[in-house]
């Protein structure tokens, strides 16, 4: 039975929806604060199902994908297991200069997660083989 797919989150995009969170419940109250996070959840987890859904960027500054989610667009890359997402912003933001402008730190995390969960899905499927 093979695993459902699914998204990772970088330190940037949990922050991101803590301030969204946090946003939202100040300017609208918690229950539409709540609405909107599973709002937010529901399209990383379709992203996850079908990430070539998303609009390539490639010809920008740093290829990735991104979908719209009510207000805020969900940037993401593809990893073999689903998705992860990379930042939430914004969709009145200059989503080509934010991106352009993460630090190389946020760059090696999303590297380094990528990198880890090929090798945990090579470790798998070399282990079933095995079987």
């Amino acid at each position: 039975m093979s695993k459902s797919p699914v998204f990772h989150l970088t330190r940037r995009a949990a922050l991101d929806l803590r301030d969204i969170y946090d946003r939202s419940r100040q300017e609208w109250g918690e229950a539409t604060a709540d609405g909107y996070m599973a709002d937010l959840y529901a399209t990383m987890s379709q992203a996850a199902a079908n990430p070539d859904a998303g609009v390539l960027r490639q010809h920008r500054a740093a290829p990735f994908l991104m979908v719209p989610a009510r207000q805020h667009f969900v940037v993401y890359d593809r990893i073999p297991e689903g998705v992860v997402i990379l930042t939430l912003l914004h969709q009145v933001r200059d989503i080509e200069s934010l991106i352009a402008g993460l630090s190389p730190s946020f760059l090696q995390e999303v590297e380094k997660l990528k990198a880890a969960k090929l090798a945990s899905t090579r470790k798998r499927t070399e282990k079933k083989k095995g079987t």
